[in-house]
């Protein structure tokens, strides 16, 4: 049988699930809705949403657990308002179907008018992008579950009766309009007024049935905690009567303070209606009691309907048949039968036991003395003699039992051994194991202790795991929701290794593979952790997704892998893994928070050097501009002293000496024009080093130590220094007056661009050693900074100011990378840099980028 509870359900009433005959390979439709976060468009002019329904604090155990699953047979329920501020359209209520779960038509046409006042209808209807939508009333912000979720103990008498009144009229005249609810339970029952439940209103009919009684043709719907025994077959039987046994489990529900089937699964409250297992012992009202067994009568042709409970409202008591099926074989078990008279007698533990429950009990209560009894091969002989004994003869299934024991006893008895025997002598024991409670009201707390390091604990926890013990308990009185248990434990146990199989793909995580073992280690706290989750993973799950949410809200940084896992809380094994590997993810959100602020300095120290630069560049252009003319005015000097001197003299023709001065006047230009904008691009490392004053320097020192050698080399050097001189004097005058200052032009503008480009070269070397520019700023960036006065690896290898770059001035920093912080590959930016639409970060520095060009009016790296 299917059912519809996943494996967060950890409520007694999960929600309404649909199950609808798919004609193509059982898959449902695709939602022509999309993502039904909106209202229908059609209905956008009309209203305003004012809040999607449930609320998050009406979100319960089983409204969460609904989540994520088969959400396009769920309707998206949204309450509005009029459009305009002072409409006079009331407040209403939007439910956007699936067409897979689209309302029965005539239902909704036989309800489109009011027909009892705690009875909704349907006044609206619709469709839009082929998906039905009902516009409904709003009777109010609360429902019966909430105010059963937030009383201490069970409704008063008159509560209850006043309930019952409202509801019997409601169902009255739900069926005598020939239709049938299907899922009367305290969440579908609104309180127009809160703290009434005399004024509740029957709303949802959205699997709502007409002309009953109807097969509904294989599928089936409702919810687990509310249906009939009819309601719960495969191939439903829609009748009226199925609504009464709802409602009779709703009245025992507030009569009790909780719910009468004490069981969490799906599975198990099925199994508990149709063996008739309901709890109604707590009822102290007699009157109340009565209501109940007549309304929760397990055939539906002897279950009360409209006319009984009005004569129960008469202060009247109906007939009520109590018969239905007897507790199935195996679930709460037989008593062994009595010992024959002959029967020999066995002791234990001091004790002379004459029944087999008397010995079940002992061993249950000493589970210690019964394994050390039991593993010598004589006692276990005893035991199987004594057995013997009371073999049954009229239950074929205990006797099997009986003799598979007989067999394993031939050997050391295993856990799972000791767990059936006992089991078999005592079969009205509650689940429990070395001396341990195990059932479902211990289980949680058992796993806790063991989570808590408790020793005993953790020893029977590892045995429960690798013997599977679980399910053997399962077979003990009140131990059948220990299969689901144990079941979930499983599962979450494989979908744990397969998660952590795959987090070696996260690039972060994959660095730190040490940190990562130590994370995600099985042992017994991890078991304990999952079992924990297994016993009842909304209630356990629920202070986890509240410590996952400020463990995010209090890191220093953002951590990218470990959001994105923290996004999927509604699974229960990635959320405790998501927990479980938040130290790795705060050792990395530190060093990114630290990274950051180191870049954060860098940067500001670099911002800071740059204005320096520009204030020292605007301060010392003068005499960058004076040093360039002086040297242009260097080169001019020879020419203008040579023609000087051949103007006085007569030495050249005159018209030879006037073309020579005429073309010292654009060569003078041209060399002044040359060497000044050499001067304004280089910046104030123009001079020595780049200036042609330096150049000329540093060329003529050779000359000169060359001619002031002594001995016969002297004399040679100095003649062909002055052959040279002499010939190029002569040659201007002879050959023709333009040679000089076009020669002396042509030499400095080749100088000018050979200095140039050597100053190219030692920027882009000085550039590349600039720690904010080395490497992008990215998550993965190990930035390299030194810390203290002193120069860095190499002239000038600091964001200092003094040589134009940033660097060589003494007030870079000292020595030694920072630790690097492991990030994900590709494309990477910092995280306190997104990237502008330009696509270089923003609040970065321009010239933090590798190959950056030149900004020559600063002098330093753009």
């Amino acid at each position: 049988m299917a059912f519809p509870c996943g494996d967060d359900a950890g409520d007694p009433a999960p929600p309404t699930f649909v199950e609808p005959d798919h004609p193509v390979s059982g898959m449902a439709a695709p939602d022509p809705r999309g993502a039904p976060i909106e209202l229908p468009p059609s209905l956008a002019h009309r209203f305003r949403t004012r809040e999607r329904l449930p609320r998050q604090e009406e979100r319960t155990v089983h409204r969460v657990a609904e989540e994520g699953r088969s959400a396009e047979l769920r309707a998206a329920v949204f309450r509005v308002g009029g459009r305009e501020p002072g409409t006079a359209e009331p407040e209403r209520i939007v439910k956007w179907y699936h067409p897979d779960a689209a309302p029965d038509p005539e239902v909704t046409r036989r309800l489109s008018r009011p027909l009892h006042a705690g009875l909704s209808y349907v006044p609206e209807v619709g469709a839009d992008r082929g998906a039905p939508f009902h516009v409904l009333p709003s009777h109010g912000n609360t429902d019966l579950a909430t105010q059963l979720r937030g009383h201490a103990g069970p409704l008063s008498s008159d509560a209850v009766r006043a309930l019952v009144v409202r509801v019997h009229g409601a169902l009255t005249a739900l069926h005598e309009a020939g239709v049938v609810h299907r899922d009367v339970k305290p969440s579908n029952l609104v309180l127009t007024e809160y703290g009434r439940p005399g004024s509740v209103v029957l709303i949802d009919f959205g699997i709502s049935l007409a002309d009953s009684p109807r097969d509904t043709g294989g599928g089936w719907a409702g919810t687990p905690g509310y249906m009939s025994p009819q309601a719960q077959l495969r191939i439903q039987t829609v009748r009226p009567q199925d609504d009464w046994w709802s409602f009779g489990i709703v009245v025992a529900e507030a009569a009790l303070g909780r719910h009468p089937v004490p069981h969490r699964e799906g599975a198990s409250i099925m199994d508990a209606v149709q063996d008739g297992d309901i709890d109604l012992s707590g009822i102290g009202d007699p009157r109340l009691r009565l209501l109940c067994e007549g309304l929760l009568t397990w055939r539906h042709e002897d279950r009360w309907g409209t006319k009984e409970v009005a004569d129960w409202l008469a202060d009247r008591s109906p007939r009520v048949v109590r018969a239905g099926p007897g507790p199935r074989a195996g679930t709460t078990g037989e008593e062994p039968t009595a010992p024959p008279p002959d029967a020999p007698r066995f002791e234990h533990a001091g004790r002379v036991c004459v029944h087999p429950s008397e010995l079940g009990a002992e061993f249950a209560a000493d589970w210690a003395a019964m394994a050390r009894r039991l593993a010598k091969g004589k006692e276990r002989e005893r035991l199987c003699a004594w057995l013997g004994h009371f073999r049954p003869t009229a239950d074929d299934d205990r006797a099997a039992a009986l003799d598979a024991l007989l067999e394993a006893l031939k050997r050391k008895p295993k856990p799972a051994t000791l767990i059936d025997l006992v089991h078999w002598l005592a079969p009205r024991q509650e689940p429990g194991y070395r001396d341990l409670p195990l059932g479902m009201g211990h289980l949680l707390l058992f796993a806790r202790r063991a989570a808590a390091g408790d020793r005993e604990c953790v020893s029977v926890l590892t045995e429960l795991r690798e013997g599977r013990l679980l399910p053997r308990l399962a077979t003990w009185r009140g131990g059948a929701e220990l299969a689901h248990v144990d079941d979930r434990w499983n599962r979450y146990g494989e979908r744990w290794r397969a998660a952590v199989a795959r987090l070696p793909q996260i690039p972060e995580l994959a660095e730190d593979r040490g940190g990562l073992r130590a994370a995600t280690a099985d042992g017994p706290l991890l078991l304990a952790q999952l079992l924990q989750l297994a016993v009842d993973p909304a209630t356990v799950a629920r202070p986890l997704r509240m410590e996952l949410r400020d463990a995010v809200r209090a890191l220093p940084a953002q951590v990218p892998w470990f959001l994105r896992l923290a996004e999927d809380t509604d699974d229960p094994v990635t959320l405790l893994l998501t927990l479980r590997l938040l130290p790795l993810a705060r050792e990395q959100a530190r060093r990114i928070r630290l990274d950051r602020e180191n870049l954060r300095q860098l940067a500001a120290m670099d911002t800071r050097s740059r204005q320096q630069r520009l204030i020292r560049r605007q301060l010392e252009l003068p005499v960058m501009l004076g040093r360039a003319a002086g040297g242009a005015l260097l080169l001019f000097f020879p020419h203008a002293f040579v023609v000087g001197v051949a103007d006085v003299y007569a030495v050249a023709p005159q018209s030879t000496v006037l073309v020579a001065w005429l073309l010292s006047v654009p060569s003078l230009a041209a060399l002044l024009a040359i060497e000044c904008w050499t001067a304004w691009y280089v910046g104030h490392l123009y001079h020595p080093r780049y200036s042609v004053m330096g150049v000329l320097t540093r060329r003529a020192l050779p000359v000169t130590r060359r001619i002031t050698v002594r001995g016969w080399r002297r004399y040679l050097w100095a003649g062909l220094t002055a052959a040279v001189a002499l010939g190029t004097v002569v040659g201007t005058f002879v050959l023709a007056v333009w040679i000089w200052p076009l020669a002396t032009v042509l030499a400095l503008l080749i100088s000018a661009a050979l200095r140039t480009r050597s100053w190219h070269r030692y920027r882009t070397e000085a550039h590349r050693n600039n720690p904010l520019t080395a490497q992008p700023l990215g998550p993965d960036t190990r930035p390299v900074a030194w810390p203290g006065p002193g120069p860095g690896p190499g002239p000038g290898s600091g964001p200092g100011s003094g040589d134009g770059t940033g660097h060589g001035d003494g007030t870079g920093t000292g020595a030694g990378p920072l630790p690097g912080v492991p990030g994900a590959r590709g494309p990477s930016r910092h995280p306190s840099a997104p990237l502008s639409p330009s696509g270089s970060p923003s609040g970065s520095p321009s010239g933090s980028r590798p190959g950056a060009r030149s900004d020559s009016r600063s002098g330093g790296v753009a």
